[in-house]
Order: structure tokens, then sequence, then C-alpha cells
């Protein structure tokens, strides 16, 4: 019969077998990290087409070889500081499900293999609705620091006050008016 640090010690190495790659990128001076599935390809920073009536962080379009793909401002939706782009601002494009956008980031840093064991639940007591942080659906433990994994879904996703969909003229529910929110579609994003 095994001991039970005998099992625990299989099971850690049955996880670090399971590797996944992430890339990391900084927002703030904060480690994120998102699994390099999700990402089409890393560019620089482009020309972007402007697109009026849009949340604040929805910067505009890009056109990446003749597709519309809408970018979002990631520093911008995690309720921080708008900083000036420079040589080291990128657009990380990523795909969920049928939607292509683009997220500005303020660095990319380099891709790491991620053992499922390495990654932590996100804890719950951090507050989610400050900065990002209801964003992250989990924490990587790296050697000299630690990464915040985004949830890709919730980033592409976003709300706004029913206010604002008031002065636009569309219709809206009891429930919506009774939440505050109401959920809006990213500008040229493939659905």
């Amino acid at each position: 019969m095994k001991t039970l640090k005998e099992t625990r010690r299989e099971n850690a190495v049955a996880a670090d077998l399971h590797m996944e790659k992430y890339l990391t990128f900084y927002i703030d001076g904060q480690l994120f990290t998102i699994p390099t599935s999700r990402v089409v390809e890393i560019i620089r920073m482009q020309p972007i087409t402007y697109m009026p009536n849009t949340v604040p962080y929805v910067k505009g379009v890009i056109n990446l070889r003749g597709k519309v793909v809408p970018v979002i401002d990631v520093r911008l939706r995690f309720q921080k500081e708008e900083k000036p782009y420079d040589t080291r601002t990128s657009i990380i494009i990523v795909e969920s499900g049928d939607m292509t956008v683009g997220l500005i980031v303020d660095m990319v840093k380099d891709v790491r293999d991620v053992a499922a064991a390495q990654i932590n639940d996100s804890p719950k007591f951090l507050g989610q609705n400050s900065g990002g942080r209801k964003f992250v659906c989990g924490i990587i433990a790296m050697e000299e620091e630690s990464a915040m994994v985004l949830d890709v879904v919730k980033v592409l996703t976003h709300h706004h006050a029913v206010t604002q969909g008031r002065k636009a003229g569309s219709s809206e529910t009891a429930e919506d008016a009774q939440s505050g929110e109401k959920s809006q579609e990213m500008p040229g994003a493939e659905q």
C-alpha cells in the first residue's frame, strides 16, 4: 500500500507532465498571461481606425491582412491610467470562439511552459471589482514572480451602464434596467 506522501509525489509528477505554453506580458508593471492556444499572433502597434459610439477601452479597428480586427486597450479595460504607446507596446491578436480581437498591452515578455500544478485559483478575498482582478481566473507561480491568468472571454465581453444604452435609443428589458448593465458586442468582431 502506498503512503500519502508517495501518492502526492506521483500526482505531482503526473500534473507536471501536462504542460501548456503561456504568453506573458505586462500591464502597468503587473505580469499577466494567457494560453498560447488563444493567441493568433503578436504585432507591433499600427494605425488604429477610430470607431464612434464605443466604450473608451475599445480603441477602434485595425486592418490585419484584409481582415478588420477590433482592438481594446487592456490598461483602460482594467481601469488603469492611460499611457502613450511606445516601441514596447504590442497588440496580441487573440481568438475566442468566432471572435478575433487585438489586445493592446504595455510589453510582451516571453512564452513559458507551465504545468497544471503551477496554476492556482485566484484568491476570492482580493475584491473582484478592482482593476483587472475580475478578469483573472488563476495565478501561475513562476520562478521569480507570479503571473495572473486572464480569462480572455471575460476581457472580450463587456457591459456598460444602461444610461448609455438609453442615449443610443436601444430597447431594454426591466431586468436590464434593474441590473444597471446591458451587454454590448465588440465592433467589427466576427461572430
